[in-house]
């Protein structure tokens, strides 16, 4: 597939989905963006063709046709609810856009994991004591993805594993390491694991790995306040 063909960019509205759209127009990239619900004319990135998809359910394969690679940015938020019962995009949502892939003859793919699916022994003790207990059931989804990944046959993929993300301005400092945290690492920026994804597609690279993507923040990004003021925990 050309260079100049588009990237399919999955779960385009999110804050990552939407930082991958800005990148990839200020570096001339076509793209497609798929999103659930369709945002608003304001909150969209010029120059990117939106198109309405319920991965889950759509046949959306005709969409696809044309494109040279996928990026999934779909994730699950998080509340109470999901936490116990988190819809199934990271499973069967992977699992779809693969078999998309297969009829339309796209094999890459990069989608967005966690590196807290396996211990991270540069996470703070306290994160992995709250935070990966109430994050278990998302988690057990994003490992099953990478499961689903591996065994797919013919396909080209990246899961790429931040860490904990943080909605702060591009960086372009992130530390980029196989499937583990790099020392001193802990939080990722949405517009930094954006850029990372993009890469990871434009230049082959890390491909059928998991590279774990951070970098160094401040202490007020990196303590239990910061933690339970970003989930709502009181």
């Amino acid at each position: 597939m050309s260079d100049a063909a588009p990237l399919a960019v999955f779960g385009a509205g999110g804050k990552t989905g939407t930082e991958i759209l800005r990148h990839a127009v200020h570096k001339g990239i076509e793209v497609r963006a798929f999103e659930h619900t369709l945002p608003e004319p304001s909150d969209r990135v010029d120059n990117v063709e939106y198109l309405q998809c319920d991965v889950l359910n759509d046949d959306f394969s005709s969409e696809l046709e044309g494109c040279r690679a996928v990026i999934s940015a779909l994730g699950i938020g998080f509340s109470p609810s999901t936490a116990i019962d988190p819809p199934p995009l990271y499973t069967e949502g992977t699992r779809r856009l693969v078999e998309a892939m297969s009829t339309t003859r796209i094999s890459r793919i990069v989608v967005i994991s966690a590196a807290f699916v396996e211990p991270q022994p540069s996470v703070p003790a306290w994160f992995e004591l709250t935070a990966r207990p109430a994050l278990h059931n998302i988690l057990e989804q994003m490992r099953v993805m990478e499961d689903l990944l591996e065994r797919a046959k013919g396909l080209e993929w990246t899961a790429a594993r931040p860490g904990w993300l943080l909605d702060e301005p591009y960086t372009g400092e992130a530390v980029i390491s196989d499937e583990r945290l790099a020392e001193g690492c802990f939080r990722c920026r949405h517009a930094d694991l954006a850029a990372a994804m993009l890469e990871f597609v434009c230049e082959n690279t890390w491909v059928n790995a998991k590279p774990a993507i951070a970098r160094p923040e401040a202490d007020r990004f990196e303590n239990v306040s910061a933690l339970k003021a970003e989930l709502g925990i009181d």
